[in-house]
């Protein structure tokens, strides 16, 4: 991979990346959906930079489309609830206590495939700008009706911590930088 090619940079913009919210815990909620990912706290261990976080689906809710972290990898462990999880194509169903490793790179999605709430607790290794991106994205309304071409802008933005799984990214890469330009030409560009 060409780390030049993959910051978090639009050509010309002079923009430094955007940052988290600072103070934790910290919640964004999803009012289409009722989900929600509570940021419990960001740090460095003997493993290196982390990201803590409990994401929480109502029955029968996505925490949206496939996707991959192409530089960190995902320990989630199911708090309450049910979680049917898919990583490269193949299902797994966790129950509270049960836990999943998901390598770097790796495309996976979650569902609640329970009648309760589900809670799953993740730590994401490092952590990059994955919380800056879901706010962003939260904030483009990717549950509900997500604005399409602000939802563009900030997978554009933030490539190198969240892609989308199930769009190659040699078609992928190109589009969405087609996509943020005319989100900027719109004015629906959320990261302005």
């Amino acid at each position: 991979m060409d780390s030049r090619s993959d910051r978090h940079s639009f050509a010309g913009s002079g923009r430094p990346p955007r940052s988290d919210s600072g103070g934790y815990p910290n919640v964004i909620e999803d009012p289409s959906t009722g989900a929600s990912i509570t940021f419990l706290e960001r740090g460095v261990d003997e493993r290196g930079a982390y990201l803590l976080m409990d994401g929480v689906l109502p029955p029968g809710t996505e925490s949206g489309p496939a996707r991959l972290h192409p530089r960190a990898e995902v320990h989630a462990e199911v708090v309450a609830g049910r979680a049917d999880v898919t990583v490269r194509g193949e299902p797994h169903a966790l129950l509270p206590g049960e836990s999943l490793y998901i390598a770097a790179g790796e495309p996976h999605s979650i569902r609640n495939g329970g009648a309760g709430t589900l809670v799953v607790r993740t730590t994401l290794r490092p952590p990059g700008e994955f919380e800056a991106a879901v706010r962003a994205l939260y904030e483009a309304g990717a549950g509900g009706q997500p604005d399409f071409f602000a939802a563009a802008t900030v997978l554009s933005y933030y490539r190198a911590d969240l892609r989308l799984a199930g769009v190659p990214w040699w078609l992928q890469r190109p589009l969405l930088s087609v996509l943020a330009g005319i989100a900027t030409m719109l004015g629906r560009n959320p990261l302005e």
